[in-house]
């Protein structure tokens, strides 16, 4: 801390209080008005905004305001200078703007006014050149050491400079070697030379003869020398110390450097601060023995430090500004001699001065009442209290209730869908658009309880639906506020959607700064997705579901609402997708409800019809069953020997279609591998582009271009191409993964109702995930490898129960060069045979017997099943179909085998003949359906114990 203040003299605001200044705002100068004039202060806005103005005594006043104007274009950077040869007055300086594609230079005009108040200024256009790059900053001197004549370069972003001489341009050129950073140019008019900054920082010196005969002579040039400095620079400035030497000063982001025009080193000096901003002055005359370098440096804590070369020999604190100033100048202005100028980054413009004026502190009293214990243990108990409030996480049940409490939600959708979105207004792309899906209205109702600092309403929709307002944030959020949200839910790509949920999660902080989230779910009506048509009477896909549930009605109306009337007997539905909306192909799926019994049966040709569809049969079911006053599943902990509580309501046949999930894991494979063949072969022409470029800025002017300027369009031409094909990968791979979201959802829902230990289905659901996510330098398989090498290795889906099997997962452990892509679809396909297994096996339908119990359908007589065959074939149109064939054993093979009579519709097939065609893989037919199973089923179909099972499973729970 200093001792002492930088004491105000002056001080205003400009006119743009946003953070729009910089180091270049701000000029101090004279332009030759009057004969005892002093310096004017310009203020120039990275918004266009000009303002001049001319300090008459301590204290702003409004005279003091002499000119507001507002440029077309952001400026830059401010000077003043002889840049033309026209004035009339030979003292008379002019002012240059810099904008990024021009730099207009003014002549200021005095007006009088009538009385004394009335003095203001006019800026009169002289020249404007424009520029073909976009500009970065300006260099100004006597180039080539001409005597009354001042030209100036503009730095431009690429490196290039152009050069102007009076009322004229006179060439460009550029630097040398790689591509330059945008860097402070200084001109040194002793050795007329200029300093540059390389990418490499170093600090390279170029004479104005090499730069101004470059493209005359179509020679290559080098630097006259170049130091290196080893850190980025801050600002650069030349002074004029002796009358045979000028010195460099560079401000670095670390160091304080200074170097004479020849490349030596004078001192480099460590700061102990971030430095902002500088500037360095002669005080007194180059010429003369007593001549002084003193450099003002600017902190980051508002300090202001003044060196004498290297020492230094002052600092104060500016006592007012918060943030430390962008801008700092010497100037010489009316009733005060070497003023300091600074420049806020807000536009807080002041002037000050260094004083004797000291630091008001006051040691405050000594707190000398007496200590409580008693009272402090109170206070060090609550804040252990609110300590552990806020981190302690062991009851979760109570932390969720009291962040229920304190933000309640209330989240629902219409089961209705309408038509009437405006397309327009939601930016539907145009190929959605055109296909007039129907929409959904939701409504998010949000009670604030308790004071919160932030507020966060996040909707998370399935891929390919959008909301129209998905991200909602607030700050400030006092108690008892209560908003209402009136949402909007659409398709807005055409892609295959595998779930109807949408979850609205509020993440807020307290004012103490705990952080909490909470999170509500509702589904989207399936009249979004699917439209009603004629039920198909085969298909390639055949699942099998029980209503176990006696709170539960068997009847397609309660669980299809959308398509059917409460009371509607219909015992067969057809849906056909709306989106993608193939013109090639109907994407269908039939439900049929058994008359005289609790089954399902949903058949289609197509993987992605199924996940809205059973995701709709389950739910529905548990939440009907839940609603009757039973015990929510999810607050039961699963213990040793429980089988999956999911069958008490809800049971599905022991089938699961492995071949037409893998064709879809496949597919996606396949294109992961493209997209980095892809990206690899785009790496390599981005590669030989920037080679070529470079071979191009080396080579010298003398030597033919075109060859290499053909070999660069053809370059660039091949890339754009590359480009191309990989955006369309990229969306085809898009595609592909929300089909691959529908066909792991349709196993995941399979699973959660199959006969097996509760414990093994939560594992298998927690590996198989959706949706599915890839990375940039890991795909989907990749990432899901060790959990499906788990399963197949450890628990009741393994060979055996040997312990020896627990070193098999180093085996293969490695980055992901060692993934191998044939042993994981192997493991993932033996992963769902074995689920299939243990699901049919005994033990599995009756753990205490091992007998499986006659279901109350197996117990109707025959005429009923006649009938109700019947009654089916009816319903779904057909004629002449034979009478119920003789029962026969499920066949539970190391792999289904395919059912060939799809043409059949009968009871016996709804209850066990659930497969699929035989194009999608069935085992060869050959194989007598009596084979011993495998040997890696346990042969007695027996549960292991939990120890065996769950002893390497630990991370999933």
């Amino acid at each position: 801390m200093s001792l002492f203040n930088v004491c105000s003299w002056w001080s205003a605001q400009c006119s743009d209080p946003g953070e729009e200044y910089d180091v270049a705002s701000l000029l101090c100068a004279r332009f030759g008005l009057e004969s005892q004039e002093k310096d004017y202060i310009i203020v120039g806005s990275q918004t266009g905004q000009l303002s001049i103005y001319y300090p008459h005594g301590r204290g702003y006043d409004a005279t003091d305001l002499l000119l507001e104007t507002q440029m077309d274009a952001p400026i830059i950077g401010l000077y003043a200078g002889k840049f033309s040869g026209n004035a009339r007055n030979e003292n008379a300086n002019q002012l240059g703007v810099l904008l990024p594609n021009a730099i207009v230079i003014y002549n200021v005009v005095a007006i009088g006014g009538l009385a004394e108040h009335g003095a203001q200024l006019r800026l009169q256009v002289q020249v404007e050149h424009k520029f073909q790059r976009v500009s970065f900053g300006l260099c100004q001197g006597h180039f080539g050491q001409v005597k009354g004549r001042e030209f100036f370069c503009v730095v431009h972003l690429d490196g290039t400079l152009t050069f102007f001489e009076q009322d004229g341009i006179s060439y460009e050129c550029r630097f040398p070697g790689h591509r330059a950073l945008p860097a402070p140019v200084a001109y040194c008019e002793r050795t007329d030379s200029f300093f540059r900054f390389s990418a490499t920082w170093d600090l390279q010196c170029f004479s104005y003869q090499d730069l101004s005969h470059s493209l005359v002579t179509k020679s290559s040039y080098q630097p006259t020398w170049s130091q290196g400095v080893g850190e980025g620079i801050v600002d650069m400035r030349v002074v004029q110390v002796k009358e045979n030497c000028s010195y460099i000063m560079i401000l670095g982001e670390r160091n304080f450097i200074s170097l004479d025009d020849n490349g030596k080193f004078n001192f480099m000096l460590k700061l102990d601060y971030a430095p902002k901003c500088f500037t360095s002055f002669v005080v007194g005359y180059y010429w003369e023995p007593g001549a002084r370098l003193i450099s003002a440096i600017i902190s980051d804590s508002s300090k202001l430090h003044l060196y004498e070369e290297a020492n230094i020999i002052w600092a104060a604190q500016w006592p007012k500004q918060s943030t430390a100033p962008v801008a700092i100048q010497r100037s010489n202005i009316q009733n005060l001699a070497g003023g300091i100028v600074t420049l806020g980054a807000r536009g807080q413009l002041e002037v000050g001065y260094l004083g004797a004026d000291p630091v008001q502190f006051q040691v405050q009293p000594l707190n000398v009442e007496e200590l409580s214990f008693a009272q402090a243990h109170k206070e060090l108990q609550k804040l252990e209290d609110e300590i552990k409030e806020a981190v302690d996480v062991r009851d979760m049940d109570a932390l969720n209730q009291q962040a229920a409490d304190q933000v309640r939600l209330s989240f629902t959708i219409e089961h209705e869908a309408n038509d009437d979105l405006d397309t327009l207004l939601m930016d539907v792309p145009a190929d959605v658009a055109v296909k007039e899906l129907p929409s959904a209205k939701g409504l998010l109702r949000c009670k604030i309880k308790a004071e919160l600092a932030e507020l966060q309403l996040v909707f998370q929709t399935p891929n390919g639906v959008r909301c129209s307002q998905d991200t909602m944030s607030f700050v400030n959020v006092p108690a008892g506020t209560s908003k209402e949200f009136k949402l909007d839910f659409y398709t807005a790509e055409l892609l295959h959607i595998h779930s109807t949920k949408v979850e609205v999660v509020a993440s807020f902080i307290s004012t103490r700064g705990i952080p909490r989230v909470i999170q509500q779910s509702a589904n989207l009506p399936l009249s979004m997705f699917y439209r009603t048509c004629q039920p198909q009477k085969a298909a390639g896909i055949k699942l099998t579901y029980s209503i176990t549930s006696r709170h539960v009605s068997p009847k397609l109306a309660t669980f299809f609402g959308e398509f059917l009337e409460e009371q509607s007997d219909t015992h067969a539905l057809g849906l056909q997708l709306l989106c993608p909306g193939l013109e090639k192909q109907s994407e269908v799926i039939t439900v049929v409800a058994a008359k005289n019994s609790n089954r399902f049966r949903i058949q289609s040709d197509y993987v992605e019809a199924f996940a809205m569809i059973l995701e709709r049969i389950v739910e529905r079911t548990l939440q009907l069953d839940n609603s009757a006053g039973l015990i929510k599943m999810d607050k039961k902990k699963p213990k040793r020997g429980i089988l999956n509580r999911c069958v008490e309501r809800l049971m599905a046949a022991p089938f699961l279609p492995a071949q037409p999930i893998l064709h879809r894991i496949d597919v996606h494979h396949d294109t992961q591998l493209s997209i980095r063949k892809q990206t690899d072969q785009l790496e390599d022409l981005w590669q030989q582009f920037k080679t070529l470029q470079r071979q191009l800025q080396e080579q010298s002017e003398s030597e033919p271009k075109e060859a290499l300027t053909m070999q660069i369009e053809s370059n660039y031409d091949q890339l754009i191409l590359e480009g191309d094909k990989l955006v369309e990968i990229r969306r085809d791979e898009r595609k592909q993964r929300c089909d691959l979201n529908c066909a792991v959802a349709l196993a995941k829902w399979i699973i959660h109702a199959l006969n097996l230990e509760e414990r093994v289905v939560n594992v298998v659901s927690s590996v198989l995930s959706v949706p599915i996510e890839d990375w940039t330098e890991l795909s989907w398989e990749e990432s899901m490898a060790p959990g499906i090498d788990m399963l197949h290795h450890f628990g009741p889906l393994t060979r055996s129960k040997s312990s020896s099997t627990h070193g098999l997962l180093d085996a293969n452990a490695g980055t992901k060069d060692s993934f191998d892509y044939s042993r994981f679809r192997r493991h993932f396909s033996t992963l769902f045979e074995r689920i299939v297994r243990l699901a049919s096996s005994p033990m599995a339908l009756n753990p205490e017997t091992g007998k499986e119990e006659p279901s109350t359908e197996e117990k109707q007589p025959p005429t009923q099943q006649v009938d109700e065959i019947g009654n089916m074939q009816r319903m779904l149109g057909e004629k002449g179909l034979p009478l119920v064939p003789p029962k026969r054993k499920s066949n539970m093979s190391s792999s289904l085998e395919a059912v060939e009579d799809d043409e059949e519709y009968d009871e016996e097939d709804l209850r066990e003949d659930v497969g699929y065609r035989k194009e999608y893989g069935a085992t060869d037919p050959k194989n007598p359906s009596n084979k011993k199973r495998s040997e890696w089923v346990n042969e007695d179909f027996e549960l292991p114990t939990t120890e065996e099972l769950f002893s390497d499973l630990g991370i999933w729970w």
